[in-house]
């Protein structure tokens, strides 16, 4: 990412931002979704380089239940 803010190394592999009509969704794609310290570092990053309100709702979910699904953002779990 840029800047590398992330301090992950390699881990993170894609971004994405979908403009939506009532929302929109920044979706990131790591490597490793069972490395729960990659991840919660990942999360908490984001929500300090975007000054997002500690009440901001985001989720996450394995690139392997997205394939299920066919959705990176049905069905997901709310992490806060």
């Amino acid at each position: 990412m840029l800047g590398e803010q992330f301090m992950v190394g390699e881990e993170i592999c894609g971004v994405v931002v979908s403009i939506r009509f009532q929302e929109d969704i920044l979706s990131i794609w790591n490597k490793t979704a069972h490395d729960q310290v990659t991840t919660s570092r990942i999360r908490d990053t984001l929500r300090r380089v975007l000054n997002l309100p500690p009440n901001t709702i985001m989720e996450y979910k394995t690139h392997n239940d997205s394939l299920k699904d066919n959705s990176s953002f049905r069905n997901t779990k709310i992490t806060l």
